[in-house]
């Protein structure tokens, strides 16, 4: 029997501890190999103006730097089934930088471009899920972690396709955000020879 390499198939950057959380919820419970990037572990929040710093740190600059943090297939200097995506809250840009990340034109220079997709929320993931009833009150700043821990738990058991299969069919419903095409991707990306 030949063991197939487990390669990374991409890397959340999260806007904050919330988005944080539910990327964790959806790679545990689909068992999937991609990476969580975020400042301070979710604390401090990675904005929209300031994301191209973060797609110029170490890990982002260059092929170099993520071949160094992450295990990706390539096939003829190309990364294969492979996706960079950015979680984002839209209430701390301006209209201009809004258009700019959701159009992709903000990563245009950037030597990942090819696999960068932009994930958003409007206004922020708290309101999109509450208005979804997903939770039942606004949290804030000290109850998130609690609140996030609660609804969207880590999964060390078995894979559970069901549950993030609900959960983008809660986010197709809604244009309030993107974020289904996010869960999409991971269930795509599902190995199925598991």
């Amino acid at each position: 029997m030949t063991v197939r390499p487990n390669y990374c198939k991409g890397v959340i950057i999260a806007h904050g501890k919330s988005e944080l959380l539910l990327a964790e919820h959806i790679k545990s419970n689909l068992h999937l190999n991609i990476g969580i990037y975020s400042s301070k572990n979710g604390k401090e929040n990675i904005q929209i103006n300031s994301l191209m710093t973060v797609l110029n740190n170490n890990i982002f600059k260059n092929k170099r730097g993520l071949r160094q943090k992450y295990f990706i297939e390539e096939k003829n200097r190309k990364y294969v089934n492979f996706f960079v995506m950015p979680i984002m809250d839209l209430d701390d840009a301006d209209e201009k930088n809004i258009e700019k990340y959701k159009n992709r034109e903000m990563f245009k220079d950037h030597w990942l471009y090819d696999y960068i997709i932009p994930i958003w929320n409007d206004r922020n993931l708290d309101k999109v899920l509450y208005d979804l009833k997903i939770i039942r009150e606004m949290p804030d700043d000290k109850e998130k972690g609690k609140v996030y821990e609660e609804v969207f738990p880590t999964n060390d058991g078995q894979v559970y396709i069901e549950k993030v299969n609900g959960l983008m069919k809660k986010f197709e419903s809604t244009d309030k955000t993107n974020m289904n095409v996010f869960v999409r991707k991971c269930l795509d990306n599902v190995d199925k020879f598991e």
